[in-house]
């Protein structure tokens, strides 16, 4: 798996595609949530689930069908915003969530993803495996390893995310400068 600060940064990227990043706090809050809570299934590991079971690891917290799931539960904290921008606010949620299988099926270690589930169980990974496997432990993280990857994730993920990002903020800040003159 990517790390948790991995998965909350392609969030944040995939945020700017969306909105401005400015508040609510909310609207970036939940997306890294969203981004990071697939991972919510580890605790299985604590109660004897089987990897390759549905309920096991990289099961059917990352698949799509979750995905859709969560987005629907998060767009409950916008129930005040207009029908168009709930939309695209569920989009929003639902990519974030999705991006962590997707980050996931990128690392260098796993049995793949289970993005069909509950339908399917097989697992998928992607063709490029470059990131490296972040430890699921905490402690095992802040170390030596630890550093290893995040610098495998800074260039894998965090650089191009950010490159995203000034990309979709220029873009926003152009258009809305046009939209300015227009008036």
């Amino acid at each position: 798996m990517a790390s948790a600060f991995t998965h909350a940064v392609t969030a944040l990227a995939l945020g700017t595609a969306f909105r401005d990043p400015s508040p609510p706090a909310r609207f970036w809050v939940l997306g890294a949530a969203c981004a990071v809570l697939p991972d919510i299934d580890v605790i299985g590991y604590y109660l004897g689930v089987p990897y390759g079971s549905v309920l096991g690891h990289r099961g059917i917290t990352h698949s799509l069908v979750f995905a859709a799931l969560l987005a629907t539960l998060a767009l409950r904290f916008f129930g005040d915003a207009p029908v168009r921008q709930r939309r695209l606010l569920w989009l929003f949620f639902f990519l974030a969530t999705g991006s962590h299988g997707v980050l996931d099926a990128m690392t260098k270690g796993g049995g793949g993803i289970a993005f069909f589930a509950p339908f399917e169980n097989s697992r998928y990974a992607l063709p490029w495996k470059v990131i490296e496997v972040s430890p699921l432990s905490v402690r095992r993280f802040f170390t030596a390893r630890g550093a290893r990857i995040l610098a495998s994730e800074l260039a894998w993920v965090w650089l191009p995310a950010a490159g995203f990002a000034i990309v979709c903020v220029s873009l926003r800040r152009a258009h809305s400068g046009r939209q300015r003159v227009a008036k």
